[in-house]
């Protein structure tokens, strides 16, 4: 019988892992420098924690299950609620503002597609308790600057709106029935014209009102270009388009301060399936539109009051490991899927492992990969695995290197070797090479 792992999920090799985590590190050297502290959380929480979030539907959408104790609990499918519930429990005594990032695996019970996994990695930086732009802007550079750092500039473009404008226009209609209409919305790009409108009349527009929402959805362009225009084409009179509007203008002023407003597209027509957006909204997209989303987030004010805290503002992403690895790879950024070595100490006896362990751990308290020979085999041999794991010298301990007190150092890169004393070598040493 053989066995496989199960569909949507998915096993990572030692070279596979290597390269992933050169990503994942490049990525947290950028969160931290911001002031994001790392947090962790369960990766089961009670059912009813998501529950409450986002009602009954969430059953079909996760792994859940009775546990012995007859309680219902998931595998998490998200963190905000996680995290909304970490702060509620320390809300007193927690400084503001919080800034909080995290990765872990997440999983969700749907049907796997290209990007979309039931097992998956992802992003989460958020900010507790900023009322104003000020918290979106950075979350925004937070993203901006990661896209950049893993080198995708002119690969992705983050495309911004407000949840206020949408809400603003359909009342300013007449529209009561909200929900309906955003739902058409987020499938606009998904289905035809045809059956997008027809969306849009059983939600209770007329072929007038869906000329002029068309209208608006399509007033999308840079930020600080497109708003002027958009402007024009709604009623300042209405109280939340205009705070959807100042609130944009304002954020479009502060990503020119962090000289990143070119990254930045007004489009509104991203409002987020998630019900409790309530103000800024993004989503990152690459540039030539054949992807779903790689980030997704915005303003969402009332998640620690849903929880039982007290009123909490908060604005926060997250990014998903699966469609950033296919961007990355399309970009030919993705790092090569290689194993590699500091040193390994080849031995042409066993009588001399005790020098060669004596040389690993000096090594290894120095920061280096380090491997020995575990297997008894022959020079030949030794050589052979020391490039399969791609290390950069070889230290050969022969008779003669032991009879002197020396080690003979071997350059695998460009075949050059020197001898040298034992105790000189390892104070030369230094993370990165051999000086």
């Amino acid at each position: 019988m053989s066995f496989k792992s199960l569909r949507g999920f998915r096993d990572f090799y030692p070279e596979e892992m290597a390269a992933r985590r050169k990503v994942l590190d490049r990525i947290f050297d950028v969160v931290r420098p911001y002031g994001f502290r790392e947090v962790d959380s369960p990766s089961l929480e009670m059912l009813e924690l998501f529950r409450v979030k986002s009602g009954e539907e969430i059953l079909t959408q996760t792994f859940n299950f009775m546990d012995r104790s007859k309680r219902e609990v998931t595998l998490i499918p998200e963190l905000t609620p996680t995290v909304a519930r970490m702060v509620v429990e320390r809300e007193k005594s927690l400084k503001r503002p919080i800034k909080w990032f995290s990765m872990p695996k997440m999983w969700r019970y749907e049907e796997p597609q290209y990007g979309r996994l039931r097992e998956f990695y992802q992003l989460n930086v958020d900010i507790f308790g900023v009322p104003g732009p000020e918290a979106d802007a950075e979350v925004l550079a937070v993203g901006i600057d990661i896209m950049l750092k893993l080198k995708l500039e002119g690969q992705f473009i983050f495309k911004l709106s407000d949840r206020r404008l949408m809400h603003g226009v359909l009342e300013s209609m007449g529209i009561a029935n909200k929900e309906a209409v955003f739902a058409a919305i987020d499938k606009r790009y998904k289905i035809g014209y045809s059956e997008f409108k027809d969306l849009l009349i059983k939600a209770g527009l007329d072929d007038f009102k869906v000329g002029q929402l068309l209208s608006i959805l399509d007033s999308r362009g840079p930020l600080a270009e497109a708003l002027p225009r958009l402007k024009q084409l709604l009623s300042l009179e209405n109280e939340a388009i205009r705070a959807g509007c100042e609130s944009l203008e304002k954020l479009a002023d502060l990503m020119a301060m962090y000289r990143m407003e070119q990254y930045c597209e007004l489009d509104p027509s991203v409002i987020r399936g998630l019900a409790y957006y309530t103000g800024t909204v993004f989503e990152c997209y690459d540039t030539k539109g054949e992807l779903r989303a790689i980030f997704g987030g915005g303003r969402y004010d009332k998640i620690i009051e849903l929880f039982g805290g007290e009123p909490m503002p908060a604005v926060g992403f997250g990014m998903g490991d699966a469609v950033l690895e296919i961007l990355m790879k399309r970009a030919g950024m993705w790092p090569e899927k290689k194993l590699t070595t500091d040193y390994f100490i080849l031995t042409t006896s066993p009588q001399f492992m005790e020098t060669a362990i004596f040389l690993a751990q000096a090594l290894r308290e120095r920061h280096f990969i380090v491997e020995t020979d575990l297997l008894g085999r022959n020079f030949g041999n030794q050589m052979k695995y020391a490039n399969s794991i791609g290390a950069k010298y070889v230290l050969i301990l022969g008779e003669k290197e032991m009879a002197g007190g020396q080690v003979s150092i071997k350059n695998m890169e460009t075949g050059e070797q020197k001898t040298e004393e034992v105790i000189k070598f390892l104070e030369s040493a230094t993370k990165g090479g051999q000086n």
